[in-house]
């Protein structure tokens, strides 16, 4: 998106806005989407920032107005309030608080930060593979063998969370009681069709150049180890590099949108939070 509803997040150590879609802002304020205290500690120790650098980022924040009601703008830059669809997101710990600060290209470059990027994670499904039409199709699937409707925002809402937390959205509350053998259902038949997944163009070709030029790449997902290795086969000679560098659902204990995966694989590249880029839109 690039226009987003700014709520602030001021509560539990935390200074950062937070973005919400028209429609999860509809859904926030009738209570369907709820704020819950966090049951993740986030290692404030892995925020090392600090200097010349720390000190010009901390004088931003401290221009921010945090007491205002949610207003629906454009993503800005932090520094020059540029209009911009990507963003550095810079984590910095003061005083045991946690602050999110958002640059444009231009200001993160001005400030260094293009220079000590030592790491790419990528998400799995949308980013460097196409799954979308096999997941509808395998929710659809368990759907009419449950007899469960499975509506158009539905399937829309799945994408991005476990099979666990989709299905239990979709079930009823009369039917909650299936969800272990529904999520069966809709992995079996993902399992049996999955050569209708495809990798993005250029995929390999832009892995191979990141670890090339040296570069960590790694791999972060939600779906379940069956899947990732089922489409690893999808990357030709690129397999043996990259297959130690996946995390999948098993490997951590809380799913998205808790921060537990993405921790969990920049502890394994070696790398601290300010040395990774993400990625979780189509690779292009």
């Amino acid at each position: 998106m690039r226009k987003a509803w700014y709520h602030w997040l001021t509560e539990g150590g935390y200074k950062t806005p937070v973005h919400f879609c028209n429609d999860c802002e509809e859904k926030f304020k009738s209570n369907k989407i709820k704020i819950n205290k966090s049951k993740i500690v986030i290692n404030r120790s892995r925020f090392k920032l600090s200097g010349e650098k720390k000190a010009e980022l901390m004088k931003l924040s401290e221009k921010w107005n945090t007491k205002v009601g949610p207003i629906y703008k454009m993503f800005t830059c932090d520094s020059c309030r540029r209009d911009m669809y990507r963003a550095y997101h810079v984590w910095l710990a003061e005083k045991g608080n946690l602050i999110e600060i958002h640059l444009c290209k231009k200001c993160g470059e001005k400030i260094g930060f293009s220079k000590i990027i030592k790491g790419i994670i990528y998400d799995l499904d949308g980013t460097l593979i196409s799954t979308l039409k096999l997941h509808r199709a395998a929710w659809l699937a368990a759907g009419r063998k449950f007899i469960v409707p499975i509506t158009e925002e539905m399937l829309k809402n799945q994408s991005g969370i476990s099979d666990e937390e989709a299905a239990l959205m979709m079930l009823p509350e009369e039917k909650k009681y299936l969800l272990k053998k529904f999520v069966e259902v809709k992995q079996k038949y993902v399992r049996e069709n999955i050569k209708r997944a495809s990798l993005f163009s250029g995929t390999t070709e832009t892995i191979n150049d990141l670890i090339q030029k040296g570069y960590k790449v790694w791999i972060c997902t939600s779906a379940h180890k069956f899947f990732v290795t089922k489409v690893l086969s999808l990357l030709g000679p690129l397999k043996k590099v990259i297959e130690s560098n996946i995390i999948w659902r098993e490997m951590y204990k809380y799913a998205k949108p808790s921060p537990d995966a993405l921790n969990l694989t920049i502890n394994k590249m070696g790398l601290t939070g300010s040395q990774v880029c993400l990625y979780r839109r189509r690779l292009q």
